[in-house]
Formats: structure tokens, C-alpha cells, sequence
């Protein structure tokens, strides 16, 4: 049996850790503190990973720490204080960029992986990191797939790609835009997401005064990035890297289980049967805007750009108490009423996701078909929820837009 590709899922809160680990993923990575881009969002302390460590060996899981901003000579006590608390604790690897992290961390015997913010394009380049004691590297986005496959060809390291997720309208995500405006440089994990927002554009001439208002189109920022109908043609790789630490528990537990799904097909010969389509439908249901195939036959897509997804979430109420012995969650309807064939999710830190129809409902002992807002229900649950997990409706979004394919332009499915 060929050697299988790596389910790496990104982790921002214990909920979406949960989840990751329910829905198959092989490895997390997770910052910590100031030192990783996404400082503005991530609060996981030391502490933190200590704890997470623990629950990723239970689980069997590999857990890395993400340290790839710049670092200033300011930081460099901060940065050495960091990798002595992973050594000590025993993450399984840490991901930088800056040459502070980098030989911090090779000195230490930790485990170390190149971040995409270092560039790399080429076999060349890739040995020079190699022999600094580099295991594995995520190369540039920008690189297409024969460009990776040299670099895999020519070398011993291990090969990370990205599969999925939102990329960046700068060259590795190395983006000036949002220091130049608010002074909160993405480069230090500070991303203001300047290209997400609205712009007045004017076409400068002596012969006309045009000008466009660019409402929702977002025309500075990225498709965001699906490999799904072709990650076949990526099973060679050491690992599929899922972007998306800020998103919430959902969508890191449908993308999580839609490509460790879609790896399980490929290397048990189910591929060509049972195709991908299914897998396509559970990542529509998320979070996401238009989708593009990034880089690996030809150059991304940047301009008309919506946010788009086939359900959205409504909050229903919250786990009261759970009976283990029947299965049924004691809950209380706070908001949006919930009936009988109603898909819901139960999201709680050890819980995770659980999505499920709902089957069956009791009000004293009697059946019901609707839970309206301000009673208490008996719900059955498919899986163990907990006391305090919060309960969501799953709605249907009708969007024409859902059903365009932005693979037209591409030959391969």
C-alpha cells in the first residue's frame, strides 16, 4: 500500500480541536501567543499546548506549533523562552520561517518545518533549508504542480501543500497592506484583511472622470482555494495542509472529514466509483467564498469574489444535561424552534461537532415534532454530547452562485 499523504487541520479553540480529531485529521497545527500569523485571533498560552499535547498523543495525533512571523530583536528573548517550554513539553514540530526560529529551533532537536512564508519555488532553494536540518517544507503557493513535484523529486524533504482554504492576494502571504493602513503588519499575524474590504476605484485620465464602486466584489482579494476534484493528482505529497485556524469548529470538521474521505477513496481503489461529488456538497455547506484551484495548473483567480456556502448556522439553545444510558440530550430551545428531519449541529471544547437529523423529541414523555422557542426538550443524539455545548440549526441557503463551476477554465477534474 502506497504511502499515505498527511490530514494536517488547523486548530484556533479547543472546539474546532475536537472536531478535527472526530472528523479523521492525522496532525493539528496550532500558534501560540504573539509569534504566528494569526496572533490577532489565537489565545492559546503555553499552558494550552501543554494541555493539547496531551490530547493529541491520547488521540495519536501529531501536534505542531506554528512560529513563523518576523521576529524583531525585541523578540528574541520571547522567541528562546518559546522553544525551551516545546522542547520541554515535546510538541512534534514547530513551523518558522524566520532563520531566529528556524536555528532555535534545530539547535533544540525539535523537529522543524519551513513555513510558505519563506518562499521557497525551487529544488535549490528547498536543499539549502534541507541542509540546515530542515525536515519538511511548505513550498510558495505560487508554485505549480510539476514545480512541486521537482522539488519532491530532487530532494529528501518531506513536501507540505496546501489543499484548501483562503489565500492571499501577496506572493506566500507576505502582504504590506494592511501596515501601510492601519499599522498592523500581516506579517507579524496582525492581518487587518485590507483586501477584503470595498473600494473606490477611478480610472485616472485626462479624457474621462470614471469611476466604479467595487461593492461586494472584493476585487484586491483571492478565491479561496478547493483541490477536491483533483486531489488525486496530489496523493504523492507528505502532507495536505487544511487552512483556516480562524474558522470556527464547522467548517474545520466537514473540510477535515471531506479530505480524509477523499484520501480513504483514493488509496482503497474507491476513487473512480464512488467519485468526489459528495465530497464537493459537504464543502459547500461551510463557510467560503468562490472557489478557484490556486496555482497547481496555471495562475489563481483574484477579483469578483463572494462569500457564498449552502447552509447557514441559527442558534437553537444549549445542552441542559445529557443521559448516557438512552442517548438524549436535555436541551433548552433559546432562539430558532427545531422539528423532526432538521439537520442540527452540537458543538462543544470536547465535544466537537456533532452534526445529525433530528429524530425524535419528547416533552413529558410525549412526542413531539417541533421544539418551540422557551421549553425544554429530550433530544436523541447520535453521539455523546455534554452539558453546556451549544446547539445550531443547519438551514439551507438557496444562492444560484453555489452552483457555478470555477473549474470551466481548467482540464483537469
Amino acid at each position: 500500500m502506497r504511502k499515505k499523504p498527511e490530514i494536517l487541520a488547523p486548530v484556533g479553540h479547543y472546539e474546532g480541536l475536537a472536531a478535527v480529531i472526530k472528523a479523521g485529521a492525522d496532525a493539528v497545527y496550532m500558534g501560540v501567543g504573539k509569534i504566528n500569523q494569526r496572533a490577532l485571533k489565537t489565545h492559546f498560552t503555553i499552558e494550552d499546548v501543554k494541555e493539547i499535547r496531551k490530547i493529541t498523543q491520547d488521540a495519536g495525533i501529531r501536534q505542531y506549533i506554528v512560529l513563523n512571523s518576523i521576529v524583531f530583536e525585541e523578540d528574541l528573548p520571547y522567541i528562546n523562552e518559546i522553544l525551551d517550554q516545546l522542547k520541554e513539553i515535546g510538541v512534534d514540530a514547530v513551523i518558522g520561517w524566520d532563520m531566529a526560529v528556524l536555528s532555535g529551533s534545530i539547535s533544540r532537536g525539535i523537529e522543524t518545518h519551513l513555513s510558505t512564508m519563506a518562499s521557497v519555488s525551487n529544488s535549490q532553494a528547498a536543499k539549502f533549508y534541507e541542509n540546515l536540518g530542515i525536515k519538511r517544507i511548505v513550498p510558495a503557493r505560487e508554485v505549480k504542480l510539476e514545480g512541486l513535484l521537482d522539488i519532491k523529486r530532487k530532494t529528501n524533504l518531506e513536501i507540505e501543500i496546501f489543499i484548501h482554504g483562503a489565500m492571499c492576494m501577496a506572493v506566500s502571504g507576505r502582504c504590506f497592506l494592511s501596515h501601510d493602513v492601519f499599522e498592523k503588519s500581516g506579517n507579524r499575524g496582525e492581518c487587518y484583511q485590507v483586501c477584503r474590504h470595498e473600494y473606490d476605484v477611478k480610472i485616472v485620465s485626462k479624457n474621462t472622470g470614471t469611476e466604479f464602486f467595487l461593492g461586494s466584489d472584493y476585487v484586491l482579494s483571492a478565491r479561496d482555494l478547493v483541490t477536491i476534484n483533483f486531489v488525486d493528482k496530489l496523493i504523492w505529497a507528505d502532507s495536505w495542509k487544511i487552512e483556516g485556524r480562524n474558522k470556527n469548529a464547522d467548517y474545520a470538521y466537514m473540510v477535515t472529514k471531506a479530505y480524509r474521505e477523499a484520501r480513504d477513496r483514493i488509496l482503497n481503489g474507491e476513487w473512480h466509483t464512488k467519485g468526489w461529488q459528495d465530497l464537493w456538497d459537504m464543502l459547500e455547506r461551510v463557510y467560503h467564498r468562490e472557489w478557484d484551484s490556486g496555482f497547481y495548473f496555471g495562475e489563481g483567480f483574484f477579483g469578483i469574489n463572494k462569500s457564498i456556502a449552502k447552509e447557514k448556522k441559527l442558534y437553537v439553545g444549549e445542552v441542559i444535561k445529557y443521559y448516557p444510558k438512552i442517548s438524549v440530550a436535555e436541551v433548552k430551545i433559546i432562539d430558532n424552534p427545531i422539528s423532526i428531519g432538521d439537520t442540527i449541529h452540537i458543538i462543544g471544547k470536547k465535544t466537537g461537532v456533532v452534526r445529525q437529523k433530528v429524530t425524535s423529541m419528547q416533552v413529558d414523555r410525549k412526542d413531539i415534532e417541533t421544539a418551540e422557542r422557551g421549553i425544554t426538550v429530550g433530544l436523541k443524539t447520535v453521539e455523546k454530547v455534554r452539558s453546556g455545548d451549544k446547539v445550531y440549526l443547519m438551514k439551507e441557503v438557496e444562492s444560484a452562485d453555489s452552483n457555478i463551476n470555477p473549474y470551466e477554465k481548467d482540464t483537469v477534474y
